[in-house]
Parts: C-alpha cells; sequence; structure tokens
C-alpha cells in the first residue's frame, strides 16, 4: 500500500508538527507533502524524519511564500493546483494534517483520513473578528466564500479524526460530520515535579493573535505578579512594549530549560479558546496547577482539583480566577495533577492512531 502524508505549512515546531513526528514514527510514508516549506533543517528532521518535503511549486507561489498567512483569498487555487502538481504520485492511503487546508487534498480514489488539530480554517469561523478588523475589515466579503470552500473541503477526506471533544463537537456544528476523537500526544514522562519552587506564573506558546496572549499581560499589569512567558511569535513586540516590569518574555527556551522552569512555577496560566492545550497538559504533568479559559482545556482539567477554569476571556476573569486560586492554593495536590496528564501519553497516541488507521483501510478494502 503507498501512502502520503500532507501538512498545511510548515513553519515552527509546535503541537501539530509533534503529531506529525509521532505518526512519522509509526508509519513510512511514500511522499511527504506541505503546501510551504520554511521550516529549519533541524526541526523538519523532527517533524518528518527528516525526509524530502514536496513542497507546492506553481510559478505564482513561490515569490509570495513567506506571507503565505496572508494569502487566504487564494487558498482554494493553491490547494487545486497542488493536488494537479502530485496527481502522478498515485497512492492508495493519504493521513492529512489539517487546521485549514490539507483536509482538501485529492487526487483519485485514494482512502483519505484526516487528523484535524483544531477548528478548522479559525480565521474565517470563530476568530475572524481577530483578523478582519482594522484596515482590513475591508475584506469582510471574502468570509463567506471561504466559509463555503472550507466546508466543501471538509468533504472530501472519507474519514475524520479531531483532536478532542469540543473538536468533534464543533466539526459536527460546522461541518456536519462525524469524527473520531484521538488526543493528540505530549511526552508527559520527560516533565517532573519539584520541591523548589519560586513565586512566578508562568505561560507557554506561539505569540500569536489567537493565542490571547494580550489578555494575560494585561492582567499581569494589573496584579503585579511576577509571570514568565515562554515562547515567541509576531505578536510579542507590540506586548513587550505594553508590558509592566513584572512580566519576562524570555523567548524560546529548550526542552530541558522548559522542564526546570514549569516545575518551579507558582502556577501555569492560559487565555486562548484551546482546541486541545498540549503546553496545558505538559504544565500537568510537572504537577502545576492550571488557570485557563474554558474550551478544549476542559478536557483537559478537573476545576478546583487540577486548576481553575474562568469563563469569560478577559483579564478581569483571568484576574478574578487568579485570586479564586491563591485562596485553594493548599488544596492543589501535585502527585494527583500530574497522574491526569499520563493519560495524554505520546505511547497511547501511537497506538491509537496505528489502530485507526489499519482497522479503516481494511474495513475499506
Amino acid at each position: 500500500m503507498k501512502k502520503a502524508i500532507i501538512h498545511d505549512w510548515l513553519d515552527l515546531y509546535g503541537g501539530a508538527e509533534r503529531i506529525l513526528t509521532a505518526i512519522s514514527e509509526v508509519y513510512d510514508f511514500d511522499y511527504y507533502y506541505a503546501y510551504v516549506n520554511k521550516m529549519s533543517d533541524a526541526d523538519l528532521k523532527r517533524a518528518f524524519a527528516g525526509k524530502k518535503v514536496i513542497v507546492e511549486d506553481s510559478k505564482f507561489l513561490r515569490p509570495v511564500r513567506p506571507f503565505f498567512r496572508y494569502l487566504m483569498p487564494i487558498f482554494p487555487f493553491i490547494v487545486k493546483s497542488f493536488n494537479k502538481q502530485t496527481k502522478s504520485n498515485k497512492v492508495d492511503l493519504v493521513l492529512s494534517s489539517s487546521w485549514i487546508l490539507s483536509k482538501g487534498y485529492r487526487i483519485g480514489n485514494e482512502i483519505h483520513i484526516c487528523y484535524m488539530h483544531s477548528r478548522n480554517f479559525k480565521y474565517v469561523w470563530d476568530e475572524a473578528y481577530l483578523y478582519f478588523r482594522g484596515p482590513f475589515k475591508a475584506l469582510s466579503f471574502l468570509k463567506k466564500p471561504l466559509q463555503k470552500f472550507d466546508i466543501k473541503s471538509a468533504q472530501v477526506p472519507d474519514h475524520l479524526i479531531t483532536n478532542s471533544k469540543f473538536v468533534q463537537s464543533w466539526v459536527k456544528e460546522k461541518y456536519n460530520r462525524e469524527s473520531t476523537v484521538i488526543y493528540p500526544p505530549v511526552e508527559v514522562d520527560d516533565f517532573y515535579i519539584s520541591d523548589q519552587k519560586e513565586d512566578y506564573y508562568i505561560t507557554v506558546g506561539r505569540i500569536v493573535k489567537c493565542k490571547r496572549f494580550e489578555i494575560i499581560v494585561k492582567a499581569f499589569k494589573e496584579n503585579g505578579k511576577q509571570l514568565i512567558i515562554v515562547g515567541d511569535g509576531p505578536a510579542r513586540k507590540n506586548l513587550e512594549k505594553t508590558a509592566s516590569q513584572n512580566i519576562h518574555f524570555v523567548g524560546y527556551k529548550t526542552k530541558e530549560q522548559l522542564k526546570g522552569l514549569l516545575a518551579k512555577a507558582n502556577a501555569f496560566v492560559f487565555a486562548a479558546e484551546e482546541d486541545f492545550g498540549i503546553a496545558i497538559v505538559e504544565a500537568l504533568a510537572a504537577g502545576l496547577p492550571v488557570i485557563a479559559y474554558k474550551g478544549g482545556a476542559s478536557e483537559e482539567l478537573i476545576n478546583s482539583k487540577t486548576g481553575v477554569l474562568y469563563d469569560h476571556q478577559n483579564h478581569e476573569e483571568l484576574n478574578y480566577a487568579i485570586e479564586s486560586y491563591c485562596i485553594k492554593k493548599d488544596m492543589f495536590d501535585s502527585e494527583y495533577i500530574r497522574g491526569t496528564a499520563l493519560k495524554f501519553s505520546k505511547a497511547r497516541f501511537k497506538e491509537e492512531i496505528s489502530n485507526y488507521i489499519n482497522r479503516v483501510s481494511k474495513s475499506t478494502n
């Protein structure tokens, strides 16, 4: 059986790319695809097991690849062009890794299994208000046709896997399709509990609009507590300008450094409406209570036992949740918290994804 795997685009090594790593450790694919590749050689080796990645090669796209995220109006063209480009690479099975585009890949009668990392194409759905504003508000007329394109793309795969029940419900609502939940892989065994606690809070992630770091910065600017922000991204520079001296942007950290920072922190804070928070599970694996906005985080946290969930996505609610945590702080058990993270292990994911792919492949044949 010839197999191909396709990813939307390769940029930074994050949660979606960790899933690629785990899948590539289970299966050896004949073709490795991505619409755009801007990833470093070291990260690419981790993501796709060092295999050569075939990218969209139209003359039109080459000069604008660095601005790929801003090319929403031509996404339908890009998918159609890449399908045509790879049509001669006949395969029996395609596994797409999608948060926007790759679910629309189809070149023949191959079995197509799509793993949805999130509520797809959030730029034109749930988070459109973050992108179609200011000078971009004039482009709001594009939302409807792009939503139609997204719905049509979601009908292409034969089978859908979603990364949480939260996303599963969203997929049913928006695409009217059933899906199977397989939680992402988290290397929980690598994290540890420390008795040497320090008086700071921590948050981790790509510093982009949808992660809502501005809510966290505003909350800690108001409460004056020490905060460490681990990560980098296009929104970092503007946030640093508005941050107070108690807020520390430390950039990207190695896994060893991150493990130490998490283990010694007071608590982990999170403000995004996350589909599934790998960073949240890593914090739990370090025995760290998590203060998070509801959403996918509701599946990872047990309110008042492993953290505190808040209902409204603003800095006032976050500060109220932090105050609630401070009152209950002595009630949290690090060992219990860590125990709840173990069900999200990488070994569990690899077994579940392998069993699922083997089962649907046999049933189709």
